[in-house]
Protein backbone atom coordinates (compact mmCIF):
# COMPACT_ATOMS: atom_id res chain seq x y z
CA UNK A 1 0.00 0.00 0.00
CA UNK A 2 1.51 3.43 -1.00
CA UNK A 3 1.01 5.51 2.51
CA UNK A 4 1.88 9.24 3.63
CA UNK A 5 3.11 10.07 6.80
CA UNK A 6 2.22 13.76 7.01
CA UNK A 7 5.18 15.23 9.45
CA UNK A 8 8.65 13.58 10.04
CA UNK A 9 8.57 13.34 14.31
CA UNK A 10 8.91 10.68 16.58
CA UNK A 11 5.49 9.62 16.04
CA UNK A 12 5.50 9.55 12.26
CA UNK A 13 9.14 8.05 12.13
CA UNK A 14 8.26 5.72 14.39
CA UNK A 15 4.77 4.42 12.33
CA UNK A 16 6.49 5.34 9.44
CA UNK A 17 9.43 2.77 10.16
CA UNK A 18 6.90 0.16 11.02
CA UNK A 19 4.82 0.35 7.94
CA UNK A 20 7.76 0.27 6.01
CA UNK A 21 9.25 -2.98 7.26
CA UNK A 22 5.89 -4.53 6.97
CA UNK A 23 6.12 -4.14 3.07
CA UNK A 24 4.25 -0.90 2.34
CA UNK A 25 5.79 2.09 0.16
CA UNK A 26 5.80 4.92 2.89
CA UNK A 27 6.69 8.45 1.98
CA UNK A 28 6.83 11.19 4.14
CA UNK A 29 5.74 14.72 3.47
CA UNK A 30 7.19 17.85 5.17
CA UNK A 31 7.83 21.19 4.34
CA UNK A 32 11.02 21.61 3.55
CA UNK A 33 12.02 17.98 2.38
CA UNK A 34 15.82 18.81 1.95
CA UNK A 35 16.13 19.92 5.21
CA UNK A 36 19.37 17.87 6.90
CA UNK A 37 17.19 16.66 9.95
CA UNK A 38 15.11 14.08 7.45
CA UNK A 39 18.69 12.44 6.08
CA UNK A 40 18.23 8.55 6.47
CA UNK A 41 13.88 8.34 7.34
CA UNK A 42 13.82 7.17 3.65
CA UNK A 43 11.41 8.84 1.14
CA UNK A 44 10.69 12.45 2.18
CA UNK A 45 8.52 15.12 -0.36
CA UNK A 46 6.84 18.05 -0.04
CA UNK A 47 3.17 17.52 2.08
CA UNK A 48 1.03 18.01 -1.57
CA UNK A 49 3.45 15.85 -3.18
CA UNK A 50 3.50 13.04 -0.90
CA UNK A 51 -0.37 12.53 -0.04
CA UNK A 52 -1.16 12.88 -3.96
CA UNK A 53 0.49 9.60 -4.68
CA UNK A 54 -0.92 7.81 -1.31
CA UNK A 55 -3.73 5.49 -0.76
CA UNK A 56 -3.76 6.51 3.02
CA UNK A 57 -2.20 9.24 4.91
CA UNK A 58 -1.53 9.42 8.50
CA UNK A 59 -1.84 12.94 10.49
CA UNK A 60 1.09 13.10 12.63
CA UNK A 61 2.06 16.55 13.57
CA UNK A 62 1.44 18.37 16.39
CA UNK A 63 -1.69 20.09 17.02
CA UNK A 64 -1.08 23.19 16.61
CA UNK A 65 0.45 22.28 13.08
CA UNK A 66 -1.96 20.63 11.80
CA UNK A 67 -4.57 23.09 10.36
CA UNK A 68 -1.33 24.04 8.36
CA UNK A 69 -0.41 20.47 7.30
CA UNK A 70 -3.56 19.91 6.07
CA UNK A 71 -3.85 23.10 3.95
CA UNK A 72 -0.39 22.27 2.58
CA UNK A 73 -2.22 18.60 1.61
CA UNK A 74 -4.38 20.06 -0.70
CA UNK A 75 -7.47 18.45 -1.74
CA UNK A 76 -7.64 14.95 0.62
CA UNK A 77 -11.25 14.43 -1.14
CA UNK A 78 -12.01 10.24 -1.15
CA UNK A 79 -8.74 9.37 0.60
CA UNK A 80 -8.58 7.63 4.36
CA UNK A 81 -7.00 9.58 6.16
CA UNK A 82 -5.44 8.72 9.82
CA UNK A 83 -5.63 11.68 12.30
CA UNK A 84 -3.50 10.51 14.91
CA UNK A 85 -2.77 14.15 16.36
CA UNK A 86 -4.45 15.03 19.97
CA UNK A 87 -6.02 18.70 20.42
CA UNK A 88 -4.32 19.50 23.20
CA UNK A 89 -4.06 23.10 24.27
CA UNK A 90 -1.65 25.35 26.77
CA UNK A 91 -1.65 23.53 30.30
CA UNK A 92 -2.37 20.34 28.81
CA UNK A 93 -6.12 20.62 28.42
CA UNK A 94 -7.96 19.29 25.38
CA UNK A 95 -9.15 22.39 22.91
CA UNK A 96 -11.82 20.32 22.22
CA UNK A 97 -14.27 17.66 23.87
CA UNK A 98 -17.67 16.41 24.62
CA UNK A 99 -19.47 18.05 22.23
CA UNK A 100 -16.93 18.20 19.45
CA UNK A 101 -13.61 16.40 18.90
CA UNK A 102 -10.01 17.35 17.47
CA UNK A 103 -10.71 14.75 14.58
CA UNK A 104 -13.89 15.79 13.80
CA UNK A 105 -11.78 19.46 13.28
CA UNK A 106 -9.83 17.54 11.12
CA UNK A 107 -12.85 16.39 8.86
CA UNK A 108 -14.07 19.61 8.47
CA UNK A 109 -10.37 21.41 7.70
CA UNK A 110 -10.09 18.31 4.97
CA UNK A 111 -13.77 17.93 3.75
CA UNK A 112 -14.23 14.77 1.81
CA UNK A 113 -11.95 12.68 3.43
CA UNK A 114 -12.35 9.65 4.74
CA UNK A 115 -11.22 10.59 8.23
CA UNK A 116 -10.17 7.51 11.32
CA UNK A 117 -9.52 8.22 14.73
CA UNK A 118 -6.81 6.18 15.47
CA UNK A 119 -2.79 5.78 17.00
CA UNK A 120 -3.96 8.71 19.15
CA UNK A 121 -4.19 7.35 22.80
CA UNK A 122 -0.70 5.79 23.04
CA UNK A 123 2.87 6.63 22.97
CA UNK A 124 5.61 6.09 20.35
CA UNK A 125 6.88 3.26 22.09
CA UNK A 126 3.66 1.38 22.28
CA UNK A 127 3.84 2.11 18.29
CA UNK A 128 7.21 0.66 18.19
CA UNK A 129 6.23 -2.82 19.63
CA UNK A 130 2.54 -3.28 20.76
CA UNK A 131 3.30 -6.63 22.18
CA UNK A 132 2.99 -7.38 25.99
CA UNK A 133 3.52 -10.71 27.74
CA UNK A 134 -0.06 -10.53 28.83
CA UNK A 135 -1.54 -9.82 25.50
CA UNK A 136 -1.32 -7.15 22.79
CA UNK A 137 -2.17 -3.31 22.53
CA UNK A 138 -6.04 -2.03 21.69
CA UNK A 139 -6.23 0.33 18.69
CA UNK A 140 -9.08 2.19 19.33
CA UNK A 141 -10.54 3.23 16.19
CA UNK A 142 -13.24 5.56 14.78
CA UNK A 143 -14.78 7.08 12.06
CA UNK A 144 -17.67 7.20 9.54
CA UNK A 145 -16.44 5.36 6.39
CA UNK A 146 -17.19 1.30 7.57
CA UNK A 147 -14.19 0.77 4.95
CA UNK A 148 -11.83 3.53 5.68
CA UNK A 149 -11.86 1.86 9.34
CA UNK A 150 -11.31 -1.79 8.18
CA UNK A 151 -8.16 -0.48 6.32
CA UNK A 152 -7.19 1.58 9.42
CA UNK A 153 -7.75 -1.53 11.32
CA UNK A 154 -5.73 -3.76 8.83
CA UNK A 155 -2.55 -2.16 9.04
CA UNK A 156 -2.70 -2.07 12.63
CA UNK A 157 -3.38 -5.70 13.09
CA UNK A 158 -0.31 -6.13 10.62
CA UNK A 159 1.96 -3.61 13.31
CA UNK A 160 0.31 -6.39 15.96
CA UNK A 161 -2.52 -4.78 17.71
CA UNK A 162 -5.84 -5.38 18.62
CA UNK A 163 -8.06 -3.05 16.50
CA UNK A 164 -11.55 -1.98 18.36
CA UNK A 165 -13.92 0.37 16.20
CA UNK A 166 -15.74 2.64 19.00
CA UNK A 167 -18.36 3.52 16.04
CA UNK A 168 -18.62 7.02 13.89
CA UNK A 169 -15.63 10.03 14.03
CA UNK A 170 -17.64 11.60 17.01
CA UNK A 171 -16.45 8.78 19.24
CA UNK A 172 -13.25 10.07 18.99
CA UNK A 173 -14.73 12.75 22.34
CA UNK A 174 -14.12 10.07 23.57
CA UNK A 175 -10.59 8.55 22.43
CA UNK A 176 -8.98 11.55 22.91
CA UNK A 177 -9.46 12.29 26.79
CA UNK A 178 -8.10 9.00 26.49
CA UNK A 179 -5.18 9.89 25.45
CA UNK A 180 -4.68 12.37 27.76
CA UNK A 181 -5.25 10.25 30.48
CA UNK A 182 -2.51 8.10 29.63
CA UNK A 183 -0.09 10.90 29.22
CA UNK A 184 -1.01 11.40 32.72
CA UNK A 185 -0.69 7.92 33.78
CA UNK A 186 3.12 7.93 32.26
CA UNK A 187 4.13 10.23 35.62
CA UNK A 188 3.50 7.28 38.01
CA UNK A 189 3.73 3.83 35.15
CA UNK A 190 6.74 5.17 32.79
CA UNK A 191 5.70 4.75 29.10
CA UNK A 192 5.54 0.90 28.54
CA UNK A 193 1.88 0.49 28.79
CA UNK A 194 -1.20 0.27 26.76
CA UNK A 195 -4.58 -0.12 27.27
CA UNK A 196 -6.04 -3.68 27.29
CA UNK A 197 -9.50 -5.18 27.09
CA UNK A 198 -10.99 -7.81 29.47
CA UNK A 199 -13.53 -9.87 28.18
CA UNK A 200 -15.91 -12.74 29.66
Amino acid sequence: MRIAIIGAGRVGRTLGGRLAAAGHAVTYGVRVPNDPKHAGIGSVAGIREAVAGAEVAFLTTSWAGAQGALEAAGDLSGRVLVDATNPIGPGMVLTHGTTDSGAEQVARWSPGARVVKAFNTIGMEVMANPQFANGRSVLWLSGDDAAACESVAGLGRELGFEPVRLGPLARARFQEPAALLWITATATMGREFSWGVLRR
